[in-house]
């Protein structure tokens, strides 16, 4: 099977995880355009907490195969 180095690894995780956020920021805008009007101040607060929050839990498998050394 192939492997990859990890300093490769590094690189590739480097691209993907800006990539990954300005597609989150955009979808969570877009999102926000929505749903913001309808919502009160604390509604609005959850809003931007969680968005803020929840974009790194598909990002930390990829930060976890960066990590791994070669076997």
């Amino acid at each position: 099977m192939f492997s990859l180095k990890q300093k490769n690894k590094k690189l590739i995780g480097t691209i993907i995880i800006p990539v990954w956020l300005v597609f989150f920021l955009i979808l969570v805008s877009i999102l926000g355009e929505v749903l913001l009007p309808n919502f009160n101040k604390f509604q609005t607060f959850l809003f931007y907490f969680l968005g803020g929050m929840s974009w790194i839990i598909p990002i930390l498998p990829l930060i976890s195969w960066m990590q791994k050394e070669r076997n």
